[in-house]
């Protein structure tokens, strides 16, 4: 039983397969300009992202030394805020780890670093569940931090919870 690979070095599982038929290579060829529009796409919504993030914290720090208050109702506040800017930034991460992904896995082969080996739209999909998961977790705390007593918040974090736990498991599995 032969597998249609003889004679190829098998050793890098990211290694490209070359099709031989013209219509493929049409097809693949167009594909690589559609991908090419989502990963410029995806990358100026991180750009974009970012910016606004590095914005925020320039006009939360301004502010805040403005006018002082050195309470822990105010330091709260603004714990909170810097925890919704980290996770501003970590989702502009996500979309950046997305068109890195884009790029590596339809276009051409980037230089990314040892942790960002992505060889098939599972290591893909593996990077940007790790990244949700600690997103949920600066969402949740960003919600204790100020929490006034009134809400529930039970709620959310039995919600958040319920999220991460499907997220493991996912990945308990797939092991």
């Amino acid at each position: 039983m032969t597998s249609g690979h003889e004679g190829k070095d098998t050793s890098d599982a990211c290694q490209p397969y070359t099709p031989g038929s013209t219509t493929i290579r049409a097809i693949t060829f167009s594909g690589r300009w559609l991908f090419t529009l989502a990963v410029i796409g995806t990358a100026i919504i991180s750009i974009y992202l970012f910016v606004v993030g590095f914005i925020i914290v320039f006009s939360s720090i301004v502010s805040s030394l403005a006018a002082p208050q050195f309470d822990m109702h105010t330091l709260n506040e603004l714990l909170a805020i810097f925890m919704k800017i980290i996770d501003i930034f970590l989702v502009a991460t996500v979309f950046y780890i997305i068109a890195l992904g884009f790029y590596e896995l339809f276009i051409a082969k980037a230089p990314l670093p040892g942790w960002l080996k992505i060889c098939n739209l599972d290591d893909l999909k593996d990077k940007l569940l790790g990244l949700v998961v600690i997103a949920l977790a600066v969402v949740l705390l960003g919600e204790a931090l100020t929490w006034d007593g009134n809400a529930d918040i039970l709620s959310f974090g039995i919600a958040v919870a319920a999220g991460i736990a499907a997220i493991s498991t996912y990945f308990w599995v797939k092991r």
